[in-house]
Protein backbone atom coordinates (compact mmCIF):
# COMPACT_ATOMS: atom_id res chain seq x y z
CA UNK A 1 0.00 0.00 0.00
CA UNK A 2 1.67 3.20 -0.88
CA UNK A 3 1.27 6.10 1.36
CA UNK A 4 1.93 9.57 0.59
CA UNK A 5 4.22 11.41 3.38
CA UNK A 6 3.49 15.42 3.22
CA UNK A 7 5.93 17.86 4.65
CA UNK A 8 6.34 21.81 4.97
CA UNK A 9 9.36 23.56 4.82
CA UNK A 10 9.95 27.53 5.20
CA UNK A 11 10.02 28.96 1.28
CA UNK A 12 13.04 30.59 1.00
CA UNK A 13 11.93 32.32 -2.21
CA UNK A 14 8.81 33.38 0.07
CA UNK A 15 10.87 34.41 2.77
CA UNK A 16 12.90 36.60 0.52
CA UNK A 17 9.77 38.10 -1.40
CA UNK A 18 8.56 39.04 2.17
CA UNK A 19 11.90 40.37 3.44
CA UNK A 20 11.97 42.60 -0.28
CA UNK A 21 8.08 43.91 0.50
CA UNK A 22 9.48 45.17 3.86
CA UNK A 23 12.76 46.66 2.77
CA UNK A 24 14.49 45.30 5.65
CA UNK A 25 18.58 44.24 5.23
CA UNK A 26 19.07 41.29 6.92
CA UNK A 27 20.58 42.44 10.11
CA UNK A 28 17.08 44.37 10.52
CA UNK A 29 15.29 41.76 10.04
CA UNK A 30 17.39 39.30 12.48
CA UNK A 31 17.25 42.40 15.33
CA UNK A 32 13.16 42.72 14.91
CA UNK A 33 12.34 38.71 14.76
CA UNK A 34 15.35 37.96 17.57
CA UNK A 35 16.70 35.64 14.94
CA UNK A 36 20.64 35.78 14.45
CA UNK A 37 21.81 36.98 11.48
CA UNK A 38 23.32 34.15 10.58
CA UNK A 39 20.25 31.65 10.23
CA UNK A 40 18.58 34.25 8.31
CA UNK A 41 21.02 33.75 5.61
CA UNK A 42 20.56 30.14 6.04
CA UNK A 43 16.93 31.28 5.09
CA UNK A 44 17.78 32.94 1.84
CA UNK A 45 19.53 30.17 0.68
CA UNK A 46 17.79 27.04 1.63
CA UNK A 47 13.78 25.90 1.83
CA UNK A 48 14.17 25.12 5.79
CA UNK A 49 12.07 22.49 8.11
CA UNK A 50 11.77 25.31 11.29
CA UNK A 51 10.02 25.01 14.42
CA UNK A 52 6.46 26.28 14.60
CA UNK A 53 7.66 28.90 16.89
CA UNK A 54 10.61 30.27 14.43
CA UNK A 55 7.87 30.53 11.62
CA UNK A 56 5.40 32.33 13.90
CA UNK A 57 8.28 34.91 14.86
CA UNK A 58 9.11 35.13 11.36
CA UNK A 59 5.54 35.66 10.00
CA UNK A 60 4.67 38.19 12.96
CA UNK A 61 7.56 40.48 11.82
CA UNK A 62 6.52 40.07 7.92
CA UNK A 63 2.75 40.76 8.44
CA UNK A 64 1.56 37.14 7.13
CA UNK A 65 0.11 33.84 8.30
CA UNK A 66 2.57 31.01 8.90
CA UNK A 67 1.08 29.73 5.85
CA UNK A 68 2.03 31.93 3.76
CA UNK A 69 5.67 31.14 3.88
CA UNK A 70 5.21 27.62 3.99
CA UNK A 71 6.08 25.58 0.75
CA UNK A 72 4.34 21.69 1.15
CA UNK A 73 5.67 18.44 -1.08
CA UNK A 74 4.51 15.12 -0.96
CA UNK A 75 6.31 12.16 -1.30
CA UNK A 76 5.41 8.51 -1.83
CA UNK A 77 6.12 6.19 1.42
CA UNK A 78 6.99 2.50 0.33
Amino acid sequence: MNMQKREARLSRLKFAEELRKLGMTQEEFAEESGISVRYVRILLTEDKNVSVNMTSKISRVFGVTIEDLLVITETEDY
